[in-house]
């Protein structure tokens, strides 16, 4: 049996045939069909991924949320108390120490209770969150409903990209994937929005109201490949067919998810830990870990938790912030329409080295702004903002959840997934500790420094990323060897290579 991480022997000659033999094989064989090509509805497939996103809208609405609130909360009183500034900032970084917190156990939870109960379980932090954070009567219950939120929103960004790359086939796995992003940016939008027009207290109430919707995620189904894994077949065609379609032939997928597997697969599904050992799993576990937490260093953060500050910075009216919005949504409408066509890895090199021109661009205008007092520098500073925020959301924001689930392999996806968001959760929460302990939000060698990270990944995607659009799992394992991604010798096939889907 062939191990992860090892190089294949050169293939052997197959031995000459008798005399005999060969007078009895004379004759020639019948051809075999060619793969049949069904008919494949992909309705149930965007179905399940609308349900399983819900939760991904409202912790978007909880990351926003904090950015939109502080106006309200500071000079307007909305509350019966009033935090101080290190309260507040206290408000933002709990969210992410619970994501980070709960982001480990959902590895277990995704691997003896499957993806679909897993995300129905996150219906009651999420529930006990905005209950805390609505109703909150001092500063200790608003820290403990933010933490909650967090927790919900951590589990989600470990199951929602498993659960989307193990529904898909392979011609849709891209675009399934980025729904994760698109619905976390609805909610930060969604969250913006509202703040204009109506109260923070409104604006709380109609967040409890939209929980309504979490009750939908029980239409979902469960992965096929869960169902396999746990010895029900019959399920796993149900699944399918709930995804494919009802006149989809299940046998060719079945089949796949059932071979018999390889004798590093068996010793990893006993213990995932097991496959540390194995170097493609280190391998495959550390270029996601380095574009994860460069994902966090990178500026986003910056303009998510204090976007409206940057605008006070370029002496802009906060309405205006709909720019950056408008920004954030045609970058991710660009990542979803072009990640199964154009590709994974030239969309990640193009998205960071927009970031690198802008970040260049924007740490040059606060050096030079204060000698340069014209209204037109303001404008053609917010619009390179907009295409920071475009191009961030084009490729890194939106990719990097997708890369992690596509490079892990599938027995130890669960709990690298887990690890991964565990670090990049962490990483967030240093940096808004360190923001928020710092006046460096308009500082010109703060863009120097996203410029900096920004090229990092940018290295990365070129030297160690492999492109992964349409290939089955198998051919993506394939593909993770060594420097510059040299592959194997030996190519696996898989029937959902083939599937027009």
């Amino acid at each position: 049996m062939r191990k992860w991480g090892t190089r294949d022997a050169e293939p052997v000659e197959p031995p000459q045939s008798s005399t005999k033999s060969a007078g009895r094989s004379a004759k020639k064989p019948a051809e075999l069909p060619g793969p049949v090509r069904q008919n494949v509805s992909n309705v149930g497939l965007y179905k399940a991924t609308l349900y399983s996103n819900i939760g991904s809208f409202f912790f978007g609405i909880a990351v926003g949320w904090s950015g939109t609130a502080e106006s309200c909360v500071m000079e307007r009183h909305a509350y019966g108390f009033q935090p101080t500034p290190l309260q507040w900032n206290g408000v933002c970084i709990l969210l992410t120490l619970g994501a980070a917190f709960w982001c480990l156990p959902m590895g277990m939870m995704v691997r003896f209770c499957g993806c679909r109960r897993t995300i129905l379980i996150q219906l009651l932090p999420n529930v006990l969150g905005w209950f805390l954070t609505v109703f909150a009567q001092s500063v200790p219950m608003l820290y403990a409903g933010r933490f909650f939120l967090g927790m919900c929103g951590g589990a989600h960004c470990v199951v929602v990209p498993i659960y989307n790359a193990e529904i898909s086939t392979p011609k849709k796995r891209g675009a399934m994937g980025v729904i994760f992003e698109g619905a976390c940016i609805c909610g930060v939008i969604y969250s913006f929005a509202m703040s204009l027009f109506l109260e923070l207290r409104i604006i709380n109430f109609v967040n409890l109201v939209l929980l309504a919707l979490g009750p939908l995620q029980i239409l979902m189904p469960e992965s096929p490949a869960y169902y396999v894994d746990h010895d029900n077949i019959a399920r796993a065609e149900h699944s399918l067919r709930f995804l494919r379609g009802q006149q989809y032939d299940t046998r060719r997928e079945i089949d796949h998810l059932t071979r018999d597997p390889t004798d590093s697969e068996r010793e990893v599904r006993q213990g995932p830990l097991l496959g540390f050992k194995y170097k493609k799993v280190r391998r495959s576990l550390a270029r996601c870990l380095a574009v994860s937490m460069l994902q966090k260093l990178c500026g986003a953060l910056v303009f998510i938790f204090y976007g409206l500050n940057m605008l006070d910075c370029l002496k802009i009216a906060r309405e205006f912030g709909l720019i950056l919005c408008l920004g954030v949504v045609l970058g991710f409408l660009a990542c979803f329409f072009l990640v199964d066509r154009l590709g994974r890895r030239p969309l990640l090199i193009f998205s960071s080295a927009g970031i690198v021109c802008m970040s260049i661009f924007l740490g040059l205008y606060f050096k030079l702004w204060m000698t340069m007092d014209l209204t037109a520098m303001s404008w053609i500073a917010l619009f390179c903002v907009a295409l920071f925020v475009g191009c961030y959301t084009a490729g890194v924001g939106s990719l990097t959840w997708v890369l992690t689930a596509e490079l892990l392999v599938r027995p130890m996806r669960p709990l690298g997934c887990s690890i991964v968001c565990t670090s990049n959760w962490l990483t967030a929460f240093f940096v808004i500790c360190w923001f928020g302990s710092h006046d460096v939000k308009c500082q010109p060698y703060l863009f120097l420094l996203f410029a900096i990270i920004a090229s990092l990944i940018l290295l990365i995607a070129l030297i160690y990323i492999p492109e992964t659009k349409n290939l089955s799992f198998a051919k993506i394992q394939q593909r993770l060897g060594g420097f510059m991604n040299r592959p194997t010798v030996i190519t696996f096939t898989s029937s959902s290579d083939s599937s027009d889907a």
